[in-house]
């Protein structure tokens, strides 16, 4: 009876340590949003110089461009840095801030890289979108972002690109990224 009276305080004990080592990580870690934001500039070819046939039936014209988003450009992921321990990903948005006039976006697609790797982290496909300034291109939440925390985590920047084709030749664009994170670190940390 003893043996069992003992193992069962040495049970709670354990039990009670665990317990308290859980409420004194939860007292040393820091939860906050952060939004990683760039702009990226494209322009759509102009129009074929050439009068031929082929250059008449042009109904498409190639654009791309890409920002560099360093992570530390947010005050708070700059503050923590160094004691980040969890990185989600809560969506990314891309959304039409300037366009020189009113195009259709035939196909686009958004493509998030690792800058210290070049290894393509997420991709995300789109057609036949009418563009004007405010237009939503992607909002992208609950997909696989384990590649990009990932690079987070190997605290790399992370290089965002908009390319596609346009209905419409010498279209200028401001396409504002914006990849929004929930972001956990121990304050301890080093």
């Amino acid at each position: 009876m003893r043996k069992i009276v003992s193992l069962s305080i040495l049970l709670a004990g354990g039990l009670l340590m665990f317990s308290s080592c859980e409420k004194i990580k939860d007292l040393t870690e820091v939860d906050f949003d952060a939004d990683l934001k760039a702009d990226v500039q494209t322009l759509s070819e102009p129009e074929a110089v050439s009068t031929d046939l082929k250059a008449a039936s042009v109904s498409s014209y190639a654009f791309e461009g890409s920002a560099v988003i360093d992570p530390t450009s947010d005050s708070k992921v700059n503050k923590y840095w160094k004691k980040i321990r969890n990185w989600e990903v809560k969506r990314i948005t891309v959304q039409v801030k300037n366009i020189s006039k009113e195009a259709v976006l035939n196909n686009g697609q958004l493509v998030v890289k690792d800058e210290s790797t070049g290894e393509i982290l997420f991709s995300e496909d789109v057609s036949n979108l009418h563009l004007k300034s405010g237009t939503t291109v992607f909002s992208i939440s609950g997909a696989d972002w384990g590649d990009v925390i990932s690079s987070l985590n190997d605290k790399h920047s992370l290089v965002v690109g908009v390319e596609g084709d346009l209905d419409q030749p010498g279209v200028s664009v401001t396409y504002g990224v914006v990849i929004s994170l929930k972001i956990t670190a121990n304050i301890f940390n080093n």
